[in-house]
């Protein structure tokens, strides 16, 4: 393989899943210096999903993807976090209605300073579902999973970007 390449999933690209969907995109604005970014906020109480889309570049292999996931939450807290992804590569002919691939989570700890960029690790490598090849519209799922042990914060968070990272060959 020749390249890592990475594409970014902004939350102002990415909406809510009709069904147990995050809220819709809004626009967050920092209190001193008015900087604004696209947030979607994900219940602390609830698996909630948002999705995201977008064409590979012609040269990708095809290959697994990672993702990275940037948050923040309004909390003083270093409670966690669990984000997840799952994706689907869909190539001419392909039928929309295909499940996703098999979901990877990571966990990613709060920060104790309110409205923090948190970046978290990166997944492990996600295995596109359908028949991944260059050039291909993949969509990818993601989500909070609130319900897990291990995802302590108790407010919302605020999903920001997810970077995925890919094989160029």
């Amino acid at each position: 393989p020749c390249c890592r390449w990475v594409l970014s999933l902004t939350a102002a690209g990415m909406y809510p899943t009709p069904t147990d969907g995050c809220s819709a995109a809004a626009v967050f604005e920092t209190t001193t210096n008015k900087v604004p970014n696209y947030v979607l906020d994900f219940s602390a109480t609830a698996i909630r999903y948002a999705t995201g889309e977008a064409v590979f570049p012609p040269d990708w292999n095809g290959g697994t993807i990672t993702a990275t996931f940037f948050w923040m939450a309004n909390d003083t807290t270093t409670n966690a976090v669990v984000w997840g992804i799952a994706g689907i590569s869909f190539g001419d002919g392909d039928a929309l209605d295909t499940a996703f691939g098999t979901a990877q989570e990571v966990t990613d700890a709060n920060a104790s300073t309110a409205n923090q960029v948190r970046k978290s690790a990166a997944t492990s490598a996600i295995t596109l579902a359908g028949t991944p090849a260059a050039g291909e519209k993949v969509v990818v799922r993601v989500y909070r999973k609130a319900t897990d042990a291990a995802d302590t914060l108790a407010v919302d968070a605020r999903l920001l970007d997810v970077m995925l990272t890919f094989t160029r060959s």
